[in-house]
């Protein structure tokens, strides 16, 4: 009987594979984008790239690992040690790839958009959006790889080929042609609201509004020296984000530095972040950056149930504190590191600077975007009572005195509480309200007017606890080099040091 059985089922499954079965699609392209929702479907699809990008570690390598603020010296991490070539480009052919399929639909979305059967009311929010995401990623494209190929048709059979054999256009005028892009649907047609990305925000799902185009639009006018343009632009973001352009005294107050770290989603200072999101046992979009920016973690294994022949790794113990709120299941790489210009000398007084560490030499707590660790308020491993924690320092950065000697962490502002394995779910930080104040330093000190551009400059110092600057001290040179180690210490780590080091041509210098 059992043969029988075997038989049988050999032939049903024969005679399955003869079924004339014609898989079809319920929809086609040209047949689906018929409404706005259908439409903002298709913009879902055009986010996807941007987060292979930056939730892979390698991008943060990429970016920040190979400045004058931070390193990660491990021979098997090359796109922090720049063992980068056309024959081994390393995480550059994931850049690559992934920033013109950005383009390509980007490019598709602009051509659905615009000939869906919707009214003008309905299609121009729509076709501004589809503008900023390729935008971005053109900017993204030309940061990392200069002049590049450059087209705004959407893909097709009958210019496939053609696409795929263009040369490279310089990237100040895809710049260029962007920054009139983007100006011509937020400036002139006013195509979306004026207002916060993150004013209204669902934690999963974040969409590229107004103040991110004009902080696309502005970025890119400084790379092009279009410095009314960069005014202009950044000064909407004033109006939206602080009290009113070139009105920069007490626009960060309502902004606390405790909101900075990547920790905390979706904050009001944001202009954009990268959204990470995990539920238990339900949705997760997870990255791997904290993972290279917590201190290393410990082993300690404990067997399991011998029959099941399985073990399980519950240390809590980082670099010799055991920190909790960390958790137990976290795994840890060698981690990036502060370079000794940075922690020496941009933060030369972790007691001052609040952006320095979330606690004080001695423990006290600091309300503070945590940038460096040089300890952590947790438990001697040897306490398994655990009764009250206390700050400890970890133990390779300090000396008889408990001042730091050497480098210590990067801090809770990259730390991911409660991951697991090395899957974070925090938000990526790139652009903050307080950027746009130290672009308009920037920008002020280009147009002439130093008095100015001390004062944007002393509003992002205020609220790190620094004295402010008087102009008078300055010279045109060394105020430009004030804002550039400002930069440093108020936006480190977030995805734009080198890229800035570029612009402002000192990158092969530091």
């Amino acid at each position: 009987m059992k043969k029988h059985m075997i038989y049988l089922a050999a032939v049903l499954a024969l005679a399955s594979c003869t079924l004339d079965e014609k898989i079809v699609s319920s929809s086609v392209k040209e047949e689906y984008y018929q409404t706005a929702e259908q439409c903002v479907t298709g913009l879902n699809g055009c986010y996807i790239p941007m987060r292979t990008v930056y939730a892979n570690n390698a991008y943060f390598q990429v970016t920040e690992a190979v400045t004058d603020i931070m390193y990660l010296n491990q021979s098997y991490q090359r796109n922090s040690t720049l063992e980068v070539s056309p024959l081994a480009p390393q995480f550059g052919s994931t850049m690559w790839t992934q920033g013109y399929l950005g383009v390509m639909r980007s490019n598709a979305m602009a051509a659905a958009i615009t000939k869906a059967p919707l009214d003008d009311q309905e299609k121009l929010p729509l076709l501004a959006e589809a503008n900023i995401l390729r935008a971005f990623y053109y900017y993204f494209l030309t940061c990392n790889f200069g002049d590049v190929p450059y087209y705004l048709e959407e893909v097709t059979d009958a210019n496939n080929a053609r696409i795929a054999q263009l040369g490279r256009m310089p990237a100040s005028r895809i710049r260029n042609e962007m920054i009139d892009s983007l100006t011509h649907y937020l400036v002139d047609l006013k195509a979306l609201p004026l207002k916060r990305t993150y004013d209204v925000s669902n934690d999963i799902q974040n969409r590229m509004g107004a103040s991110m185009g004009l902080m696309l639009a502005g970025k890119m006018a400084m790379w092009e020296e279009r410095w009314e343009t960069a005014k202009l632009v950044f000064g909407m973001l004033e109006d939206i984000y602080g009290n009113g352009a070139g009105n920069p005294a007490g626009a960060l107050a309502r902004y606390p530095l405790t909101d900075i770290p990547f920790g905390v989603r979706c904050c009001p200072e944001s202009i954009w972040e990268v959204s990470n999101y995990q539920q238990d046992y339900g949705l997760s979009l997870t990255g791997t950056l904290a993972s290279i920016c917590t201190p290393a973690r410990s082993s300690n294994f404990v067997e399991g149930d011998a029959e099941e022949e399985t073990a399980q790794d519950v240390s809590d113990i980082f670099n010799g504190v055991s920190i909790p709120e960390l958790g137990s299941n976290a795994r840890t790489q060698s981690p990036v590191r502060p370079t000794n210009r940075f922690w020496k000398t941009l933060m030369n007084d972790p007691t001052l600077d609040k952006r320095c560490s979330a606690y004080d030499l001695v423990g006290n707590p600091v309300e503070s975007a945590g940038n460096l660790a040089w300890g952590w308020m947790g438990y001697d491993p040897a306490d398994t009572l655990r009764a009250e924690p206390s700050f400890k320092v970890f133990t390779a950065c300090k000396d008889a005195s408990g001042f730091p000697t050497k480098a210590p962490y990067l801090g809770n502002k990259f730390w991911c509480f409660g991951m697991q394995s090395n899957l974070d779910h925090n938000n990526y930080k790139i652009y903050r309200f307080a950027g746009v104040l130290l672009n308009l330093a920037e920008v002020h000190l280009q147009l002439g007017d130093m008095a100015k551009s001390c004062e944007y400059l002393n509003e992002v110092r205020a609220r790190a606890g620094l004295k402010p600057l008087d102009p008078a001290r300055f010279t045109t040179e060394t105020l430009m080099s004030e804002i550039q180690d400002e930069c440093a210490r108020e936006l480190f780590g977030e995805f734009q040091r080198k890229h800035d080091l570029v612009r402002w041509g000192i990158w092969y210098e530091v």
